[in-house]
């Protein structure tokens, strides 16, 4: 089994974040380390939240793993709370005596907008992550505020995929590796919580059982249209997905 690290939050109501991604991983044949980056309460999108930063607890994990010997296939960075979380992540990745894949999901916005509750430092701090990072995972909106140079970024052997893309007035994913490719997909006229946390958990997945890029991508948005239907057809109206009961439709 591949070992994954998953630095992101855990929210207490909801399937979504670190709870969506961590049950994927494990199907998919992963040994999942899920390290919460912060405790909240709900879902951005619900307005009212609460939030309990847990950085010690952090840091102490990662010197525990370390010493007893723990390496890691693949860490995945997703939301990360403020500066001294960020500098104790990028210090404990730098300090790895062995290669790992850094997979980074900036989360911070949609739709146009950062979501509520988030300003402009969580911008500076995610920027600063992408130093650190060899697969970049940003939405379309989370790509504007980061201001990304995907010439430069791609010199630098980093990959980015952006997801929730439009061209041409049609829906797609962008890969850019040098070269830029557009992957189009059907867009479901449905609104669910979770949907770019189960393409990084599936993702992630499908990279770690050695699929090309591209290949773990198509595959991805393929298993995210059926779980979304299958989710819709039993849940009317759902705005959450029940991952436990599709993990079947996952095409591995």
């Amino acid at each position: 089994m591949k070992n994954v690290l998953i630095l992101n939050d855990f929210v207490s109501k909801g399937k979504i974040a670190a709870r969506l991604m961590a049950p994927v991983l494990s199907y998919m044949d992963c040994e999942v380390f899920l390290l919460p980056t912060a405790m909240i309460a709900n879902n951005f999108s619900l307005g009212g939240n609460a939030f309990f930063n847990i950085d010690p607890f952090i840091k102490e994990s990662l010197i525990n793993w370390t010493n007893l010997g723990i390496k890691f296939d693949l860490i995945f960075m997703g939301y990360i709370e403020d500066e001294s979380q960020k500098e104790m992540i990028k210090d404990f990745i730098k300090s790895l005596d062995y290669k790992t894949t850094i997979v980074f999901d900036p989360i911070m916005g949609d739709d146009g907008s950062l979501y509520q509750g988030l300003d402009e430092s969580k911008i500076e701090n995610y920027k600063d992550l992408i130093e650190v990072a060899d697969i970049l995972i940003p939405n379309e909106t989370e790509a504007k505020f980061l201001d990304l140079d995907i010439r430069k970024l791609t010199e630098n052997g980093k990959k980015i995929i952006t997801t929730s893309a439009n061209t041409n007035d049609k829906s797609c994913i962008i890969y850019n590796d040098g070269r830029q490719t557009i992957i189009p997909y059907e867009k479901l006229d449905l609104k669910v919580g979770g949907t770019g946390d189960l393409f990084d958990g599936l993702f992630i997945g499908y990279l770690l059982k050695d699929f090309k890029m591209i290949e773990a991508i198509n595959q991805t948005s393929q298993d995210i249209i059926k779980i979304l239907l299958a989710n819709e057809r039993e849940n009317p109206g759902a705005r959450e997905i029940n991952i436990e009961k599709y993990l079947t439709l996952i095409g591995c």
